[in-house]
């Protein structure tokens, strides 16, 4: 019994030491991958970053709309001047003004509705 023992304590140090070099040789294989990284990009390829793009509507403030029964009629201000259906304002173009909001057309054909911001005391 004490022969038995005696094997198996002789035996763990040698299993440990098997384990550790096992592990170790995982560490120095240059072909285990441990981060997940995409493949289909280039580590020697510069990384290209998206420009800012600024926001088109920096600079236009809409103040108020003044509406009328005819719609053609209605007039928005805009950085305080009036503007129509027509109009340009910093190169984009007003298509359509509503009693609540102003439509604007950009020069990349995107349309953009402008509301105006309710203040504080204004009430319905």
């Amino acid at each position: 019994m004490k022969r038995k023992n005696k094997i198996q304590r002789n035996s763990f140090p040698i299993f440990l030491i098997i384990i550790v070099i096992v592990i170790l040789s995982q560490f120095t294989n240059t072909k285990t991958c441990f981060g997940l990284k995409n493949p289909f990009i280039s580590p020697f390829k510069v990384k290209q970053y998206r420009n800012h793009i600024e926001n088109p509507l920096n600079g236009i403030i809409l103040q108020a709309i003044v509406s009328s029964s005819s719609p053609n009629k209605n007039v928005a201000i805009i950085n305080d001047k009036p503007y129509y259906i027509g109009s340009k304002v910093m190169g984009k173009t007003i298509v359509k003004i509503s009693p609540k909001a102003v439509i604007i057309k950009l020069k990349s054909g995107k349309i953009v509705k402008l509301l105006l911001s309710k203040y504080e005391g204004f009430k319905k």
